[in-house]
Formats: structure tokens, C-alpha cells, sequence
């Protein structure tokens, strides 16, 4: 009762210092109360911790000496166990282990539940309505939906429901508290994604590079070009001012075909002058 008094101070707190300070990191406040707390105390803030609204990641709190040490004693045993599963845990391995451990009261259950649907969101994308039912051992569609919105509300995850298909689309997902043996498979999965990430860096350098040299390559061409047709236009403008030169402007026929010209002209003429006198002489 005295830790849970203290606790209602700090976050009310005189000059509001402390109220930001349990805002922003109320895990912080239940570590620095661990310092001090031991036996009945230390179990009451394990308890409020686990029901507390904003903690949801207990590796920080479950390191501290004094929860340690509730190993000593049969009910603080039970309690420390309780809160590895809270940091590592689903609910499904609550009910498993329900008879080896403390009974959980609403938030708590809520706050596992909450906690279960991180972890299966890390590992799916999508997630179907009936597999959550299943780990959250929850049979009323309503009270499911009820625990995804709380679960992105809390920022725990960011995604949406699919009604259609009846499924959980997950965008992201915060992280959990991990165990000391998930390490390595840790470091080996963000090792996978940096040499993925370096050879997606040197393809983008290539192409990179190929575009630059396509790009020189198009303008040398381009400017090629642009001489060629300048050289074209020089050579038609001289070739035709040599033309205008030679002739006085004007363009002379040969001979041959002058006389000939001249010989079809007459032709013409004659057959012309023939028929308006045939016409004449009719009117007559």
C-alpha cells in the first residue's frame, strides 16, 4: 500500500517535474523504487508494474537486484517467473504454466493479451482473426477488435483490419524484452541485412555509373549531330550564293534544247491562228 501511495505521488508530483518524468518513462520510476524495495514491497511493485498502462517491455525492471532476490521466497518465485513471461512471453504459455504461476487480474490479462499480438505480429504480416482468437482466448469477434484497436492505440503496433478477409495487415511492430540466448540469432539476422543492404548499395552504384556513361555517351552523339547539320546548312548556303554568281541570276538553256523550244512554240502557234480563222469564216 505504501508503494502504491508513493508511486500516485510521483505522478502527480508538487511542480509537475515528476509527472513528466512518470509520462515519459514510467518504467524508469519502477526501477528507481527497485532500488530500495525489498521482500513484500519489491513483490506490490512487480504487481503494479505489470498492470501499469504505459510498461510494456520489463528487462530494465526483471534486472534489478532486489526482484532478483524474490527467488529466495516461494511466493516472490512465482512472482519473478511471472514477470519473465511478461517480458518474453503470450498468453498461451500463461494458461500452459497457469498452475505454476500467479493469478492475473483484468489489466494484467489485458496487458499479456496486448503483448501476445506484438509478438505475432513480429513474426506475420498477416495475421488472421480465427489464429488471435486462439492465443488470446478470446471467442467474441467484438472483444478481439476491442484488443487490436488498443494494441495500435498503444502504438504497439501500426496496422489495419481487413474485414473482408477477416485478418490483421501489419505495417510495424515495437520491439519485446529479448532473452540473453536470442542474441545471436539477433546478430546474425542484422548481419544477413547488411551484407543485403551493401550488395543493394553496389547495384545501385553500378546502375548509377551506367546511367552517367549512357548520358555522356547520348550527348557526344547529340553534339556530333548539331556539327553535322551546322556543316550542312554552311555548304547549301555556299552552294547556292556559287549559283547566283556564275549566271547574273538568271538560268540559261543549251542551245539544242533552245531550238527546239522555239520550233514547238511556233507549232503551237500556227495550229491557234488556223483555228480562229476556221471560225471566222463559219460566222461569215
Amino acid at each position: 500500500l505504501k508503494l502504491r501511495i508513493d508511486l500516485a505521488a510521483l505522478a502527480r508530483g508538487p511542480l509537475g517535474c515528476a509527472s513528466v518524468a512518470m509520462e515519459g518513462s514510467p518504467l524508469s520510476q519502477f526501477v528507481i523504487l527497485a532500488q530500495t524495495a525489498q521482500g513484500r514491497d519489491c513483490e506490490a511493485l512487480v504487481q503494479q508494474a505489470l498492470e501499469h498502462s504505459g510498461v510494456f517491455v520489463f528487462g530494465e525492471l526483471l534486472d534489478c537486484p532486489n526482484v532478483q532476490a524474490l527467488a529466495g521466497a516461494e511466493e516472490g518465485a512465482r512472482l519473478l517467473e511471472l514477470l519473465r513471461l511478461f517480458a518474453y512471453g503470450t498468453y498461451p504459455e500463461f494458461v500452459a504454466r497457469k498452475a505454476q504461476l500467479p493469478e492475473l487480474n483484468a489489466a494484467q490479462r489485458r496487458k499479456l493479451q496486448l503483448l501476445t499480438v506484438v509478438s505475432m505480429a513480429s513474426k506475420d504480416r498477416l495475421i488472421k482473426f480465427t489464429d488471435l482468437q486462439v492465443a488470446l482466448d478470446v471467442t467474441n469477434a467484438r472483444e478481439l477488435e476491442d484488443i487490436i484497436i488498443e494494441v495500435v492505440y498503444q502504438n504497439l503496433i501500426v496496422g489495419k483490419m481487413d474485414q473482408e478477409k477477416q485478418c490483421l495487415e501489419v505495417e510495424s511492430s515495437t520491439c519485446r524484452d529479448c532473452r540473453a540466448e536470442d542474441i545471436d540469432f539477433i546478430i546474425d539476422t542484422l548481419s544477413a541485412w547488411e551484407d543485403s543492404a551493401t550488395k543493394m548499395l553496389t547495384s545501385l552504384d553500378g546502375m548509377v555509373q551506367y546511367s552517367h556513361d549512357c548520358h555522356e555517351k547520348q550527348w557526344g552523339q547529340r553534339e556530333e549531330l548539331e556539327k553535322l547539320i551546322q556543316t550542312t546548312r554552311e555548304n547549301l548556303k555556299e552552294g547556292g550564293a556559287e549559283k547566283a554568281g556564275g549566271d547574273g541570276g538568271c538560268t540559261r538553256m543549251p542551245p539544242d534544247d533552245a531550238d527546239e523550244e522555239s520550233k514547238r512554240a511556233k507549232g503551237t502557234r500556227g495550229r491557234w491562228m488556223g483555228s480562229m480563222g476556221a471560225s471566222s469564216r463559219s460566222k461569215h
